[in-house]
């Protein structure tokens, strides 16, 4: 085992140690030691930080509205903040088994717990990347009373789209010819990698 020899006994080591701190030196460095410990919170051990502030929130009151089927690509678009997803499922869910939904600003600021300005802003950004349609309601004098909004295609399952599910059944019904276990070759597939195989284009049956 390698040791080093000790600087107050090595002659050697001794000119060119340097100056040992006096105690006021030594005072100083261990008050800003602690006080670094203290921002740290290191000096106890296995203490959990702080939670926070949203964890001790109310929680929201028991609710018997759900949201209908409904595509995920609003809930993988980066461009939307997670509050517009949010809204947009409540919009979903208001629109039970239609597409059109009336309701306000002030309605959605309540359930969503914020103010209406940042209704106003997930509003404008769901009407930007074309998730819905939003248009002003009227009353009898003309005075604003509320909001008309139409969820679009990008919000519906697939199977709400009729030439879509008309494609699918002609392809995998039974009663067509179709078989529903057959194994269709795709690109991850090593024949298509490898040029010296040769297979045939048409699916495997």
């Amino acid at each position: 085992m390698l040791t080093l020899p000790k600087p107050l006994f090595s002659a050697s080591l001794r000119e060119s140690s340097p100056a040992m701190p006096t105690p006021p030196q030594l005072a100083d460095l261990m008050a800003r030691l602690e006080r670094k410990a203290a921002r740290l919170d290191l000096r106890h051990a296995g203490a959990v930080r702080c939670a926070p502030a949203r964890w001790f929130r109310p929680e929201p009151r028991a609710s018997v509205q759900y949201a209908g089927h409904m595509a995920t690509t609003a809930a993988r678009d980066h461009r939307l903040t997670p509050q517009s997803k949010a809204v947009l499922q409540v919009l979903r869910a208001r629109c039970g088994n239609g597409t059109g939904t009336e309701t306000c600003k002030t309605t959605l600021a309540h359930i969503m717990g914020v103010c209406t300005r940042s209704i106003g802003r997930y509003i404008a950004e769901l009407i930007r990347f074309g998730y819905i349609e939003a248009r002003a309601r009227r009353g009898v004098g003309g005075l604003y009373t509320g909001l008309v909004v139409r969820i679009t295609e990008k919000v519906l399952p697939c199977f709400r789209n009729l030439p879509w599910l008309a494609g699918w059944l002609a392809q995998n019904m039974p009663e067509n010819g179709a078989n529903p276990d057959r194994t269709e070759v795709s690109y991850i597939n090593h024949p298509y990698k490898e040029p010296s195989i040769k297979t045939d284009p048409r699916p495997w049956r």
